[in-house]
């Protein structure tokens, strides 16, 4: 049996910075055979590691900012400055190493880690138990028993609920967030990606870029809807895309009876290549029955029943993508303190994922684990 000021389990983001911050003697568990492993996947690979417009908006709880306040995106941007990090940011305000390559921060984060002599990592470690005990936390893997004064959780959305219920937390459920969307068929747009798309639906209004699967799409605009039917607990329903969101609906309109016009011997699949994809054309002209029409033969209800579904194109998600990036979810930010602490499970700390905080995309959850390490690592 080993003892530990501290124990970590789980050693993503948010537990290697923890580790990076605590000073006692400290145990870093991870499951899987390496650390870090889920962030050479961020920002497809490049490390979306925060935003230079850290906006609170942008998260799904308010709560977040007494945290924000205690270690921000500059502070982070210092932080990996110092570890030796040079990064640059895009037009929207990411943050990426200028080496565009998540596998720079994992690197300069393990030679940190390699250097702290008071910190253990033991990898292929899953906890099968959680228990607490008079003198703090015992944790038990499959071959060792440790016992630690403090224990933090730092395993992910869904992967740590077991051990909130062996300690009794409460938690929300977890559920995929930033995530492609599963769709009925998409006829001929298999591969098709289209800019300046406007999406809306259960309350959900944004523009952005997206890209159509045969039976999905995805996208940033996507992932952050995502985000929003995770937290309404939805995963079904209707949403429609506006393919011309820079043009009013009866700009559109007479633009289309000008290019009929002037072009009237035209089929309408040369008619639409004028404003869309090609491919795209087709598959609205074919849902309309249009598809072999000539540009002349065309009455005004059918324009205006073209242009509406230009402007209110109806698609029906049939659920969740699997190879979402977070959860949300989690132990509620009302009951931790000011430190991360569960108020009711003394010295117990929960951070990352596991707290119920997520954000849209851009460098906002991997923002949270890095505040919610720094802050945690700070009292250990």
């Amino acid at each position: 049996m080993e003892q530990y000021d501290a124990i970590i389990i789980g050693a993503g983001a948010s537990g290697i910075m923890c580790a990076l911050n605590a000073t006692a003697k400290t145990l870093l568990l991870e499951a899987s055979d390496r650390v870090g492993k889920k962030i050479l996947a961020t920002g497809n690979g490049k490390c979306n590691l925060t935003n230079d417009n850290l906006n609170i908006q942008c998260y799904n709880t308010p709560l977040v900012k007494p945290y924000f306040d205690q270690f921000n995106n500059e502070e982070t941007l210092q932080y990996f400055a110092d570890l030796g990090l040079f990064t640059y940011a895009d037009e929207a305000g990411r943050r990426y190493p200028l080496s565009n390559s998540a596998n720079t921060v994992l690197d300069l984060l393990l030679c940190a880690l390699n250097l702290k002599q008071n910190v253990k990592t033991v990898v292929n470690a899953m906890p099968l138990s959680v228990e607490r005990v008079n003198n703090g936390f015992v944790v038990k893997t499959q071959n060792q028993t440790y016992v630690g004064r403090k224990l933090v959780l730092a395993t992910g959305g869904n992967s740590g609920t077991q051990y909130l219920q062996q300690l009794k937390v409460n938690y929300q459920s977890s559920r995929p967030s930033l995530v492609g969307l599963k769709t009925t068929k998409n006829k001929g747009l298999a591969g098709v990606r289209v800019s300046n798309v406007r999406v809306q639906g259960n309350g959900f209004d944004e523009v952005g870029e997206i890209l159509f699967k045969e039976d999905g799409i995805s996208g940033i605009v996507i992932f952050n809807l995502s985000a929003h039917l995770a937290r309404k607990k939805i995963s079904t329903g209707q949403i429609t895309l506006d393919f011309l969101s820079g043009i009013e609906i009866n700009k559109l309109s007479t633009m289309l009876q000008s290019s009929i016009q002037h072009h009237p011997k035209y089929l309408m699949a040369d008619i639409l290549e004028g404003f869309l994809h090609k491919s795209l054309a087709r598959n609205i002209l074919e849902k309309l029955a249009l598809n072999q029409t000539m540009a002349k033969d065309l009455t005004i209800d059918e324009i205006n029943t073209l242009v509406a579904t230009l402007k209110h194109y109806p698609v029906t998600v049939t659920g969740f993508a699997d190879n979402y990036q977070v959860h949300t979810g989690g132990v509620n930010l009302l009951d931790l303190d000011e430190h991360l602490q569960h108020r009711q499970v003394r010295n117990l700390y929960c951070i990352g994922e596991l707290v119920d905080v997520d954000g849209v995309c851009g460098g906002y959850n991997l923002q949270w684990a890095w505040t919610s390490g720094k802050i945690v690592g700070a009292v250990l």
